[in-house]
């Protein structure tokens, strides 16, 4: 099994193109394709720093204002008689 890494970008209509030399003469393989994205390297280290992307709060504070969460008390539940 050969192991190979290689970084590439996406184009704007979602496609990928790979030329991968593999080192093996010409015979059938089996191909695993991982995709991971790259965090942009500012965003990455503003989540290390607190846990929230940079302005977050702000963004979000009083997003509820015009409709709050009502918190309304259970609703009773009902009698049943007792299992023997």
């Amino acid at each position: 099994m050969v192991t190979i890494s290689a970084k590439g970008r996406v184009k704007l209509d979602g496609t990928l193109d790979l030329h991968v030399t593999t080192g093996l003469s010409e015979t059938d393989v089996d191909v695993l394709l991982v995709l991971e994205p790259l965090v942009v390297k500012h965003e990455q280290e503003s989540m290390k720093a607190g846990g929230w992307p940079d302005g977050y709060f702000e963004m979000t504070f009083g997003s509820l204002r015009d409709n709050p969460v009502a918190y309304e008390p259970p609703p009773e539940f009902e009698q049943r008689q007792e299992l023997r």
